[in-house]
């Protein structure tokens, strides 16, 4: 005849080899012997809980708990399972009640911190985290936590001096190197911050974001090779953020590559993430690579997304201009105008345009308005010399 114990060895078997209902099969026998074991009951629970089936879980928590109101270790889980389904103040409840039967117990002074975060109480959290490293210094975790406390109050110098601590103890975390680059960008010491994530990613060179975060710091910097190596890097480790695409495409055309920077933009347009900005990007390319249609197929998607863009009607103008499109091109330039766009180029053009149409006052207005952003201009000055001055 199978006893009691026989059902919970065979309940926590097979609650190790993750065959729950087994398990919970085996418990259920258990208590139909004897109801009143706590002990089962918290077996149960935990099954239920790795079935997924969480308010079982806690069905049998709290009745564990009725039985034995004393046992800290079910409070905690009960308090951890409530924290992981959101229900912080319910778990806030169960922390608390397992201080009362035991202030010292660190475990679960930690898990309350640790609650304090995630219900954005960072002063309480504060106050843990610091009453702990008073009796461990030298916990690398709670140094973390802390700083992560301040990152997120945007005390960055306050964040920065606890990773610091940290990383002294342990050098060899790439997280937090990568956390103390984060807060040193945010405090602009951008050469503190390359240097953080330059030995993040030497610890773990698979990183993509902090790839990412290098590549745009040596953007910033103007040191386009630097910033191509890393956010290469961040896309050969599948970076997700399309953003590193438009940033390589900018590098790429600061160095007159417009090959590379084209297929940058277009792998952002192929991902379905291309904003104005890019397909603006992509006219620009294609316009100077001498491919008009595809040139304005982008920037009409651009002002698709970003209308009125007085830089877009000047370029589109551009085009048709130098396929001698006038009507199309003179069109477009006056929306520019009418955007707010002042440029020597446009406004002489919209000159040569208007004297085409037979208009010498308008031809005359737009010459004037070339020479005053850019004066002496010959071919304008004898124009306007020819039609009788200003």
């Amino acid at each position: 005849m199978e006893t009691v114990q026989d059902h919970i060895n065979l309940g926590l078997a097979f609650t190790m080899s993750k065959r729950y209902d087994q398990a919970i099969s085996e418990f259920e026998k258990a208590l139909s012997i004897n109801p009143d074991d706590a002990e089962v009951r918290s077996y149960l629970g935990n099954a239920f809980v790795h079935k997924g089936l969480y308010d079982e879980g806690i069905k049998q928590y709290e009745t564990a708990l009725k039985v034995n109101p004393l046992n800290v270790a079910v409070i905690l889980k009960l308090g951890k399972l409530y924290s992981n389904l959101t229900r912080f103040e319910k778990s806030l409840e169960q922390y608390i009640k397992a201080l009362e039967i035991n202030k010292n117990d660190a475990g679960v002074r930690h898990e309350l911190a640790d609650l304090y975060v995630k219900m954005n109480r960072f002063s309480d959290a504060e106050r843990e985290y610091k009453s702990m490293l008073e009796k461990d210094a030298d916990s690398v975790e709670l140094l973390f936590k802390l700083g992560y406390i301040f990152e997120s109050e945007k005390k960055y110098s306050e964040a920065a001096a606890e990773y610091e601590k940290a990383v002294a103890i342990n050098p060899r975390i790439p997280g937090i190197n990568s956390m103390l680059g984060n807060v040193y960008r945010e405090l602009k010491k951008f050469d503190k911050a390359i240097e953080y994530y330059d030995r993040a990613v030497k610890i773990n060179p698979k990183d993509s974001a902090v790839a990412y975060n290098l590549g745009v710091l040596y953007f910033d910097k103007g040191d386009n090779e630097k910033a191509i190596e890393h956010l290469e890097a961040a896309k050969k480790n599948r970076f997700k953020n399309t953003e590193v695409y438009v940033i390589l495409g900018e590098v790429y055309s600061r160095l007159g590559r417009k090959k590379e920077a084209l297929e940058q933009y277009k792998a952002v347009a192929e991902a379905g993430a291309a904003d104005a900005g890019t397909h603006k990007a992509l006219g620009f390319i294609y316009s100077e690579e001498d491919q008009p249609e595809e040139a304005l197929a982008e920037y009409k998607k651009s002002l698709d997304l970003k209308p009125g863009d007085p830089v877009i009607f000047e370029s589109i103008g551009n085009i048709y201009y130098k396929k001698i499109m006038y009507r199309e091109a003179k069109e477009n330039y006056l929306k520019a105008v009418e955007a707010g766009r002042e440029d020597a180029d446009m406004f002489y053009k919209l000159g040569n345009i208007f004297m085409k149409d037979n208009n010498p006052e308008k031809a005359k207005e737009f010459w004037n308005r070339s020479l005053k952003i850019k004066p002496g201009n010959e071919i304008i000055l004898k124009n306007l010399k020819l039609l009788g001055g200003g």
